[in-house]
């Protein structure tokens, strides 16, 4: 099981750069599909349009935001099941999005990008998760519905 210092560093690692990628998004909105088009030529993939970026890098940011919030209350709270639990469903949910634009929409590297690196993010939170709830069952403390698995 991951030991509770483990925790805490990764629940400040994934605030970090959460807020990092926030910031990009919110001040430099295009930066990432710029980069990612640039690749994707490369691989024969069509590139993403940069257009309508606005709306979007807000509702982004706020993802991002409240993604971050949920990092940085693993960090203070490592023995807290529900917050990485939270963030595993934030990343799934964002990933299989991602996988399902990618397939039905337009094959974009960005979407699969996106897709595998939330994925990867989705699997570290739950593994997270269940150090949390192994640390909670052995404190004896009350769980939160939600959380029983």
């Amino acid at each position: 099981m991951m030991s509770e210092r483990i925790v805490r560093a990764l629940g400040l690692l994934l605030f970090l750069v959460f807020v990092s990628v926030g910031v990009l998004f919110l001040l430099a909105p295009e930066a990432p599909l710029r980069g990612l088009n640039s690749i994707a030529v490369q691989f024969g993939m069509g590139r993403s349009p940069l257009h309508g970026t606005g709306f979007f890098s807000i509702m982004a940011t706020a993802y991002m935001a409240l993604v971050a919030i949920l990092a940085l209350r693993i960090f203070l709270h490592p023995d807290v099941a529900l917050n990485p639990l939270l963030l595993a469903q934030a990343k799934a949910a964002s990933s299989l999005f991602s996988f399902g634009g990618f397939l039905l929409h337009r094959p974009d590297l960005i979407l699969l990008v996106n897709g595998v690196v939330d994925g990867g993010l989705a699997l570290l939170a739950i593994l997270i998760y269940r150090a949390a709830r192994f640390r909670e069952k052995q404190k004896g403390l009350h769980e939160h519905p939600s959380c029983r698995g």
